[in-house]
């Protein structure tokens, strides 16, 4: 639109200069009469750059009395004509492609004056190039903007992705990066999830602190009642059904009070307690340990225990009662779960520099939905209700993993269930 715009003007500007050319020659020819008019003009043929200006003065039979041009066919008063339309002995300068006209009437007599469109055009060519590298840079400028915002708003965008899948790992503690100076929507909205996980944290930590509470506050009175049960129980004359009734009575406060201590040491690991007394723990020695203790288990049940271990010392930054109460609850989780004839592995390995834990069956499995919610607490499986257990064993596998900053997974072993437990690696201590 500019450069029509100011091609236009040009055109308009030359054809103005024209009009009062014309009106000046009319005063002249009021004035001062015909040879003033011809000396004028003959004046013009030295300032003629490049056939800038052409005139052409004919009497009223058409006989030409004064100018640069021999003849000029119009197509009326005035308006463009180009170049062939012009009748010279010299040739045109080689640029020149038209000429603006206007024409005035001199008594009996009419003159024609032309402008070169050369100028026009050339300005038009300075116009459309620079315009064009005005759109090329604008362009460029704009693509450069739109890369910058673009890789700012992907940064952003990784950030908050990162930040909410933290989240949905379980680390409440995690929170959107923010600047201060920001004041666009991205950062409102990081704002507005920080303080959304922030109201999360709070009412999860609420939740666990009532757990811990309930469960520090009723284990006294438990103990309490078992040991007036265990009295009961001693009693010499006591009549065998209720005696019968006692011990489930025995087993049922056993139940409760284990669920107790549970909840109390699930707190205590979420706490971070006794993190500052990490050191470095081979992985190995407890899997053997663990082998030791369970095989007997696994072989009365009629299942298959193996453990392999290709990092044969598996060091991890952890505490070693910690690691082998995780290990432990996940064997037995596998062997209370799974049938005769089922396989269980316990497997030991290094992946890219870090040690790996495997615990892996060929049992029923745990469907993907469900993966999930088994780590909450009290959480169990409809076909799972029916044996023992409270459904902390997991949650405390996964409070026990956090602590030690590893990551814990649950993947189908078609069929199946792999538990893995990926940890960070260990830094030596150097006396």
């Amino acid at each position: 639109m500019t450069y029509h715009f100011a091609d236009r003007e040009l055109r308009q500007w030359v054809a103005d200069q024209l009009a009062q050319d014309a009106v000046g020659f009319a005063d002249l020819y009021q004035g001062e009469g015909l040879d003033a008019v011809q000396a004028k003009l003959a004046g013009f043929a030295g300032f003629n750059f490049e056939d800038y200006r052409i005139y052409l003065l004919v009497d009223a039979e058409g006989q030409v009395l004064a100018g640069n041009v021999d003849a000029i066919d119009l197509s009326g008063d005035s308006g463009y004509i180009p170049v062939d339309a012009i009748h010279a002995q010299t040739p045109r300068y080689k640029d020149v492609t038209g000429y603006l006209l206007h024409s005035v009437q001199l008594g009996q007599h009419r003159l024609t004056l032309g402008s070169s469109t050369y100028y026009q055009e050339e300005l038009r060519e300075v116009l459309g190039r620079g315009f064009l590298a005005g759109f090329v840079l604008m362009l460029m400028t704009g693509l450069l903007a739109g890369v910058i915002v673009g890789h700012r708003t992907e940064r952003r965008l990784t950030q908050i992705s990162a930040a909410l899948k933290a989240v949905s790992d379980g680390q409440l503690d995690r929170r959107v990066p923010t600047t201060g100076g920001d004041t666009n929507d991205l950062a409102r909205m990081a704002d507005d999830i920080n303080r959304t996980i922030a109201q999360l944290e709070r009412m999860v930590d609420s939740q666990k602190q009532i757990s811990a509470d309930i469960a520090h506050d009723l284990r006294t009175p438990m103990q309490r009642l078992r040991q007036r049960l265990d009295a009961l129980q001693a009693a010499p004359d006591l009549p065998d059904p209720i005696r019968s009734t006692v011990d489930e009575a025995l087993e049922i406060a056993d139940d409760l009070i284990e669920t107790f201590h549970a909840l109390l040491r699930i707190a205590q690991i979420e706490a971070g307690a006794r993190a500052d007394r990490f050191a470095d723990a081979a992985l190995a020695p407890i899997l053997e340990r663990i082998e030791d203790a369970y095989g007997a288990v696994a072989e009365e049940n009629g299942q298959f225990l193996t453990v392999e271990v290709t990092d044969h010392e598996g060091l991890v930054q952890g505490d070693q009662q910690l690691l082998t109460q995780m290990i432990s609850n996940l064997l037995e989780n596998a062997l209370r779960h799974c049938p005769a004839q089922t396989r269980i592995n316990l497997s030991l390995s290094q992946l890219d520099g870090r040690v790996l834990l495997e615990v892996s069956d060929n049992g029923p499995g745990i469907p993907e939905g469900e993966r999930d919610k088994v780590l909450r607490r009290f959480y169990r499986l409809e076909k799972s209700r029916t044996t023992p257990g409270n459904g902390l064993g997991l949650s405390m596998v996964k409070a026990i993993a956090e602590l030690h900053g590893a990551t814990l997974h649950l993947e189908d072993n078609h069929p199946g269930l792999r538990v893995l437990i990926l940890f960070p690696p260990a830094s030596r201590k150097t006396s």
